[in-house]
């Protein structure tokens, strides 16, 4: 299937019309000046200036955006690059909402301003949706000027090109689910395409044990993933899973170099070592093949099963490069030895470099939870010297990294520290932190727009969108079945942030009654206003105790004594969830509390992580007020997941019967001064980000309990 992109495949009268803005560039350059000359100066300037000279007028404009002058200066970019400066460094960090990721350079050269490393580098630019302290750098090394990066949470890729300040998000996966996966980027030359290549492992009920998709960005098969050419052979299918395994496990993406993109089993995946290391898909002929493993693997042996895999592969001086960490493995011995493949015919590892950790240079690396390397660059186009950049993680506290960039000289053996940062990790799961460091290379390299991108940034979508704005939300939902194209822009990340700023411009508070429905919820929301101009009917009157929770991020939560629903008034959407029996134990009341259903105090808050609503509920399996004694438990619930509530800690306080308020992510309880040992009022915090509670003390002049002013927090 082809694509109707200009990008893709250029129509005869594209093509027409782009000779003509040649020509006229040709004859627009100057009568003094050959167009050939200007051209070959334009070609060595850096991206920077190539920007800044489309400006100069039309002609120069067309010239300097077409696909012949992006192929040339792509070519004398890689020409150059052996006697050009050092690269500078690139390095994502999460944006102070958390819902988006910023992109920053880094130059390798010392800090000029004093002897410590560099704490921050220089905003290039922003990417919108990417949850920042999620995202992952998955080619550590640019392919052909372009980076990959990975929202664990979204599970969306995004390719950017530095020099350019471009992204794309890649459409979604069509695949099934997934136990674990790995995907890279790579370039096919006899096409001057790129590809992302993903490896799934699939689920234990799932047919095919291992599979593989292919995504090719501005391609002929369209905006899509699909299927490899050649498949994943039935005889590689236990050295894919073990790759895939050992990717995920230990974030370790695959490697680009010599047209293949490269995975590195783990000998723990296996009884004994296997003979073979590395599972290679060639990028052009889209088939597998494996390499043989480094001499210090003995195949038969019995493999290390403790601890992370302490080997990686990374791409040298265009050379595929194994770089093997000795610490905490041999007894003694703390080197980081540097592996090289020159000939992929004799499968023979040789020794490039040998890194000794002992020396007191070496420390933050020895100490250095998290060790990788890389990639190198040149130091001077007259000497081959060059430097190794190697980037350490350190856990520090909570969700909080400790992350540096050290740069090494093989000759004099010289240690250097580049940057050093503190950052906010967090994934969905327990594993080491994911890298964030790559290169900048500076090229033209193309960064293709998704179909939907070019949907939504045309101007017909735009003036959709902004009538749509004014629309209640029900007349919005509704108009989402009106073609292919509504759907899409209602759908997307833009239009609901535009949507919800929009709505909320003017402040004012929407107030709504919970009624009796006639639906299968039993119950429904009907405007303040409308219930107000009714005849007084007891109709409307609930026939069951409910309490609901004030809006979180535009939901509300109804809690029933047996049920709860995540509900949105305005669209009428709604979830419901159910207790389960062993959270349904009836206590004895000792009072009748106009917030309390059952025996429960839940509350509602968001979490920015992995953008869900999160129900906290507070269960009291005791309550003795003459004793004082009381028992209690906490459970979480992620409202887009169906799995069951997960046990928390319990508060160190017990909380009275007045629902929670929520403030940026944290809930607030009044304590219970008639139970426990505490017999003053106090505040009961819960952080969700690091489900942790605390107490807050109140003020001495209401501290003391008094049975006549009962408290309760309140979000003002």
């Amino acid at each position: 299937m082809h694509s109707s992109r200009a990008e893709d495949i250029t129509p005869r009268e594209v093509k027409k019309r782009r000779r003509i803005h040649m020509a006229n560039a040709r004859d627009g350059c100057g009568a003094s000046i050959p167009y050939e000359m200007i051209i070959e100066v334009l070609q060595w300037l850096p991206v920077k200036s190539i920007f800044r000279f489309r400006a100069v007028c039309r002609s120069w404009e067309a010239l300097l955006s077409s696909d012949e002058f992006r192929c040339l200066h792509m070519a004398a970019a890689k020409d150059a690059r052996r006697r050009a400066p050092p690269p500078k460094l690139l390095y994502i960090s999460p944006t102070t909402t958390f819902d988006s990721t910023a992109v920053y350079s880094c130059s390798f050269s010392p800090s000029s301003s004093s002897s410590r490393p560099r704490d921050r580098g220089d905003l290039l630019f922003t990417i919108d949706g990417a949850r920042g302290n999620c995202v992952e750098v998955v080619t550590p090394v640019p392919c052909h000027g372009l980076t990959l990066l990975y929202d664990a949470v979204g599970a969306a890729f995004y390719i950017c090109n530095a020099a350019t300040r471009a992204a794309t998000r890649l459409p979604a996966s069509t695949e099934e689910r997934a136990s674990r996966s790995a995907a890279g980027l790579g370039f096919d030359a006899r096409t001057d395409e790129y590809k992302v290549v993903r490896l799934i492992n699939g689920l234990s009920y799932q047919k095919d044990m291992v599979r593989c998709e292919v995504y090719t960005p501005g391609g002929r098969f369209g905006d899509r993933w699909r299927p490899p050419a050649g498949g994943v052979p039935s005889s590689l299918h236990q050295f894919v899973y073990a790759a895939v395994t050992n990717a995920e496990l230990n974030k370790l993406p695959p490697v680009f170099a010599n047209g293949c993109l490269h995975w590195l089993m783990r000998p723990a995946s296996f009884i004994t070592t296997p003979s073979v290391a590395i599972v290679s898909f060639s990028v052009a002929e889209e088939t597998f093949t494996c390499l043989r493993s480094p001499p210090f693997w003995v195949p038969g042996a019995p493999p290390n099963r403790y601890g992370l895999s302490k080997e990686q592969l990374v791409e040298m001086d265009d050379q595929l490069c194994l770089v093997r960490d000795t610490r905490n493995t041999i007894l003694y011995v703390n080197v980081l030895e540097i592996w090289k493949l020159p000939d992929y015919s004799s499968g023979d590892w040789l020794l490039s470099h040998r890194i000794n950790l002992s020396s007191h240079l070496a420390r933050d690396l020895r100490e250095s939870e998290i060790l990788r390397v890389i990639g190198c660059f040149g130091i001077t186009s007259r000497s081959p010297r060059k430097k190794i950049v190697i980037t350490t993680s350190k856990h520090k506290i909570f969700d909080k990294y400790q992350k540096m960039v050290h740069t090494y000289d093989p000759r004099s053996e010289a240690l250097e520290t580049i940057l050093s940062i503190t950052e906010t990790h967090s994934t969905p799961y327990y594993g080491p932190p994911s890298s964030r460091f790559s290169f900048i290379q500076d090229t033209l390299a193309p960064v293709h727009k998704t179909d939907e991108e070019i949907a939504l940034s045309s101007e017909l979508a735009k003036v959709t969108g902004e009538i749509l704005l004014h629309l209640p939300a029900k007349a919005v939902i509704h108009s989402k079945f009106v073609c292919k194209q509504w759907f899409r822009l209602i759908e997307s990340d833009k239009f609901i942030q535009s949507y919800f700023q929009h709505k909320n411009m003017d402040k004012r508070l929407k107030v709504m009654l919970v009624v009796k429905g006639t639906g299968q919820l039993g119950f429904s929301f009907a405007p303040l206003n409308k219930c107000l101009q009714e005849a007084p009917s007891n109709s409307r009157l609930l026939d069951t105790k409910v309490v609901c929770s004030k809006p979180c991020h535009g939901l509300n939560l109804v809690s029933t004594e047996t049920y709860d629903y995540l509900c949105n008034p305005c669209t009428g959407y709604h979830m419901f969830y159910s207790l389960g029996p062993s959270l349904l134990q009836r206590m004895p009341k000792a009072e009748e509390h106009a917030f309390t259903v059952g025996n429960k105090n839940i509350g509602l808050t968001f979490d920015p992580l992995t953008q869900q609503h999160v129900m906290v509920a507070i269960f009291y399996r005791r309550k003795d007020f003459k004793s004082r004694q009381y028992d209690l438990r906490c459970t979480l619930r992620w409202c887009d997941s169906r799995d069951r509530p997960q046990l928390s800690s319990v508060p160190p306080l017990p909380v009275n019967d007045m629902p929670p308020a929520y403030v940026e992510g944290m809930l607030y309880w009044m304590s219970e001064p008639r139970l426990g040992p505490s017999c003053e009022w106090n505040i009961v915090s819960f952080n969700l980000a690091t489900r942790i509670f605390d107490v807050v003390t109140c003020p001495s002049w209401f501290a003391r309990w008094n049975s006549r002013k009962p408290l309760s927090c309140i979000c003002c």
